[in-house]
């Protein structure tokens, strides 16, 4: 892409861009469904973030809490678009 018509915006300090990763010893919602869609979605984006992350820099996969966390946060996804009747749970 060519800089010169792609201006570049500027960039807030790192110490006040939100984490866009949860690490297992971050604090997570005990109750997801009390979250409103948006907020589910961002802590979905922020969980998966942690996943990938997790897998490039381990070799022995990623960390159980930050799977489970995954695993509660599709289902209560699929919950609510109403995939419960055709998603195997396990």
């Amino acid at each position: 892409m060519n800089s010169q018509l792609a201006p570049s915006l500027p960039r807030p300090p790192a110490s006040s861009v939100p984490d866009t990763f949860l690490a297992p010893a971050d604090p997570f919602p005990s109750v997801l469904a009390e979250l409103d869609l948006t907020e589910l979605q961002v802590l979905h984006s922020r969980v998966c973030r942690q996943l990938e992350k997790e897998y490039l820099a381990a070799p022995d996969g990623s960390h159980p809490v930050t799977q489970d966390r995954c695993q509660e946060l599709a289902a209560e996804l699929d919950t609510r678009q109403g995939f419960l009747g055709t998603v195997a749970r396990g």
